[in-house]
């Protein structure tokens, strides 16, 4: 099941700007929720260049992906 949500990125330690994007996250309410809420602290705390590295990790390199679920103790 997916769930649209309404998603505000703040990044206030660095500028007052707010911006709105519409994205669809999979799974349901509560970890859609989750989800949302983890990538908008990702994009308050992280700059654009390392929030892409990020995910191209994510999507492209499972063993370095499972290698920091581990560090997490996920």
């Amino acid at each position: 099941m997916k769930n649209h949500l309404q998603v505000t990125v703040k990044t206030e330690r660095r500028m007052k700007m707010k911006h709105k994007f519409s994205i669809t996250i999979s799974g349901d309410k509560k970890e859609a929720t989750t989800k949302a809420q983890a990538l908008g602290t990702l994009a308050a705390y992280l700059d654009a260049k390392t929030l892409a590295a990020l995910a191209d990790v994510a999507k492209n390199d499972p063993d370095k992906v499972a290698l920091a679920k581990q560090f997490l103790g996920l």
